[in-house]
């Protein structure tokens, strides 16, 4: 299990930086519809990657305060307020980016496809 949560971490660190420093757009295709899907731009793929690096500070303090410490205990009430505002922002980050993302068809189909929402 630690492998896999170190895993994710650091997906979320090495993503997180390249959706922040290098701002790249990207398509993004509809989980159940893939003709139509999210056309993210560089504002949106940057807002992507803060909300992915607020996840990874979030998997720091967990990894930090439950297993690679001597003795296990619940974090302070400072790190409680600190790790729920990262929660906050992860969130509305991530939200964000989706909605600032437009919908658009796959440019991979056939251009003939138009969005029937």
């Amino acid at each position: 299990m630690r492998t896999f949560q170190v895993l994710m971490l650091t997906l979320c660190l090495v993503g997180g930086l390249h959706l922040l420093l290098q701002a790249p757009e990207f398509f993004l295709p509809d989980r159940w519809d893939p003709a139509f899907g999210r056309q993210f731009d560089a504002t949106a793929s940057r807002v992507l990657g803060g909300g992915l690096l607020a996840m990874a500070a979030m998997a720091l303090i967990f990894l930090r305060h439950h297993f690679y410490a001597e003795v296990r205990r619940l974090p302070g009430a400072a790190m409680q307020k600190i790790y729920f505002g990262l929660v906050l922002m992860a969130l509305g980050l991530i939200t964000l980016a989706f909605n600032l993302a437009d919908l658009v068809p796959n440019p991979d189909r056939a251009p003939s496809a138009s969005i029937q929402r």
